[in-house]
């Protein structure tokens, strides 16, 4: 009788060796796919971060280099009011539905779109505020929300004096 050869690897050989190799590269898409997901959280942020940034720049040139003498809430709206300076004035419009912040001089109205994300929206409780006090103040509130945030709001502030004598 012959011997048989055995130096071959079994059915069970290989389907145990694939299931191996299956289970590790689902591990590392899994990993990769997390890695890849915090990335686009990342640049979601930094994205949100310029947006603010930016406008908040445009806002406080004007506030600190105008003087600020008033400010009028248009109609009562606590998302649109007149900015008067010494030289000039200003018209700031908070538009939650729009996702639109739209700032300038007349003629001159910048739209300040949010940033262009899924899910992210503009507050409705975002607001611009004349706080009583001695010459008075502007309190303005922009609230951005996304489910990726950690307290799912987003927000900054512009504070400036009215009238301040410097």
């Amino acid at each position: 009788m012959k011997k048989l050869n055995n130096k071959g690897i079994t059915a069970v050989e290989l389907l145990v060796s694939f299931v191996i190799i299956s289970a590790i590269v689902v591990s590392m898409f899994d990993l990769i796919m997390n890695y890849r997901n915090r990335e686009q959280i990342e640049e979601f942020n930094n994205e949100v971060i310029s947006f603010s940034n930016n406008l908040q720049k445009e806002i406080q040139d004007d506030l600190i280099k105008g003087h600020l003498v008033s400010v009028t809430n248009l109609s009562g709206d606590k998302h649109k009011a007149t900015l008067v300076f010494e030289n000039y004035q200003t018209t700031i419009e908070i538009k939650p539905d729009l996702g639109i912040i739209s700032y300038g001089t007349s003629g001159n109205i910048i739209d300040y779109e949010i940033p262009a994300i899924a899910d992210l929206t503009l507050s409705p409780d975002s607001s611009i505020e004349y706080i009583e006090a001695s010459n008075g103040y502007l309190k303005i509130t922009i609230i951005l929300n996304h489910p990726n945030f950690n307290e799912e709001t987003y927000s900054f502030m512009i504070n400036s004096p009215i009238n301040y004598i410097y």
